[in-house]
């Protein structure tokens, strides 16, 4: 059964010079308990395919969206506002890439957390909130959660921050979490770190994973399935180890290419991929 399920959404942006395509057509889906990966290069159309699964777009004035958004057997497109924003932070919660800019640094850590878990349970005491808090710091391996929870953000490293913010994704045991490229603004033993740390607790909950990201290491370690995306359009989907293994597009083989190697002989040569390969989308599954 589909946790997640896209089919044919388009977004286009109505600008001062006109409208500006930036999805077409694209078809996702995600099992319950699935981790699948996004992967493109910036300006793709991974971020702004979150932001619509979030619901985040649909008052946007100056967005366009066609297509079907069904989570958890419910179209995001069809529902009235108020009910979009009752899913956000209670059955679907996001990571954003930079975790200090992510929580609000007028207010501690505590008190951002008793925010969240109110946000399903409305009569929760102070008490109950804190203790809560602690358990959930402790699941993500924070050694002294009493000082981060009376901590800002700005007080925290980037690493703690980052943790902080998957604890409180996770607060409220979602059935989807959207992972904006977590752990990027980290050095890459930190990143590896909180990756790990986010994989154990989402197989544990049973968390479906939609996680954007255009580095492939990690996503080769993390997810079950990956859609690759090229200027809005999906062109190449299918299990991580046969996508891996035998990439059938272009578009796909230019990107694992472009993977720096630490060999001495410089990076190898990125293929050319023209608009034409954007007419046949590959799907292993198919393929197989």
């Amino acid at each position: 059964m589909s946790i997640l399920d896209i089919k044919n959404l388009n977004l286009a942006f109505k600008t001062l010079t006109g409208q500006v395509d930036v999805l077409h057509g694209i078809d996702l889906n995600i099992a319950a308990g699935e981790k699948v990966a996004l992967v493109g290069e910036s300006g793709s159309g991974k971020s702004v395919t979150a932001r619509v699964v979030l619901g985040l777009l649909q008052e946007t004035r100056s967005a366009r969206i066609n297509g079907s958004v069904v989570f958890d057997g419910q179209d995001i497109n069809a529902m009235p506002a108020r009910k979009r924003a009752a899913l956000r932070g209670t059955k679907m919660s996001m990571i954003f890439q930079d975790p200090t800019s992510s929580l609000n640094p007028m207010f501690t850590v505590g008190n951002q957390f008793t925010e969240v878990l109110r946000r399903r349970d409305h009569k929760l005491s102070k008490m109950a909130s804190h203790d809560r808090a602690t358990k959930l710091l402790e699941e993500v391996a924070i050694p002294d959660p009493a000082r981060v929870l009376g901590s800002y953000a700005f007080q925290l490293s980037g690493g703690m921050n980052q943790r902080v913010m998957i604890a409180m994704a996770l607060a409220n045991r979602p059935k989807l979490l959207l992972a904006d490229e977590p752990g990027t603004a980290l050095d890459v033993s930190v990143q590896a770190q909180t990756v790990s740390l986010m994989r154990d607790l989402v197989e544990e909950n049973g968390t479906s994973v939609l996680f954007i990201s255009h580095n492939l290491g990690v996503v080769r370690e993390f997810a079950d399935r990956v859609y690759v995306i090229y200027r809005g359009r999906i062109v190449e989907d299918g299990p991580t180890a046969a996508l891996f293994a035998n990439p059938l597009h272009a578009y796909t083989r230019a990107l694992m290419s472009a993977v720096p190697r630490i060999t001495g002989a410089g990076l190898p040569e990125v293929p050319e991929v023209s608009d034409d390969f954007l007419a046949a989308r590959v799907s292993h599954t198919e393929a197989s």
